[in-house]
């Protein structure tokens, strides 16, 4: 990643970038670099594709960095949040075996939780700025988990929630 306050000190650092990396026998793929402008005006956000040097590189409205998407409008917080619960859909899937199997007990079917599917969801978690609607969606994802985890117990032929469990791993 490149970043710059204007268009010249950006084509000033890309060709310095261009000439180490060629020094070390590499090149920039010009097919597979990405630009992006940001800006609080929207009418400077809608940059063409730029052209440096002989390269000519596209310009994007957002891209996936480390797991989470950056973008140059507001709304790419809650993409990458339903991302992440897909992915935790994903891994939940890929353990659903274990995780709904009557032969673990709860206490190991909670350490899969915790150590597999709520670290797929919240990886990147600490650069959210979360709304309440987001937040909602969070807590049902993970509503839905506990809700099969702590299934009712079948005890004389009556179902039975534990409730109090329940509690306690919500918080």
């Amino acid at each position: 990643m490149i970043f710059a306050r204007t268009q010249k000190k950006l084509t000033e650092v890309y060709l310095d970038l261009e000439e180490e990396t060629s020094k070390l026998g590499m090149e920039i793929h010009e097919n597979k670099s990405k630009y992006m402008v940001t800006s609080t005006y929207e009418h400077r956000r809608n940059a063409g594709d730029q052209r440096i040097g002989n390269k000519v590189f596209e310009a994007v409205q957002s891209f996936q960095y480390l797991g989470n998407i950056i973008g140059n409008t507001n709304n790419n917080n809650n993409k990458c949040i339903k991302e992440r619960i897909m992915l935790g859909n994903k891994v939940y899937c890929a353990n659903r075996q274990l995780v709904n199997s009557s032969l673990i007990s709860r206490n190991s079917q909670l350490q899969i939780y915790r150590t597999s599917v709520r670290p797929a969801v919240t990886c990147g978690s600490e650069s959210w700025t979360l709304t309440v609607e987001e937040e909602r969606t969070l807590a049902v994802f993970e509503r839905k988990l506990m809700r099969i985890i702590y299934r009712p117990v079948k005890e004389n032929e009556l179902l039975r929630i534990i409730e109090k469990l329940f509690d306690e791993t919500m918080n």
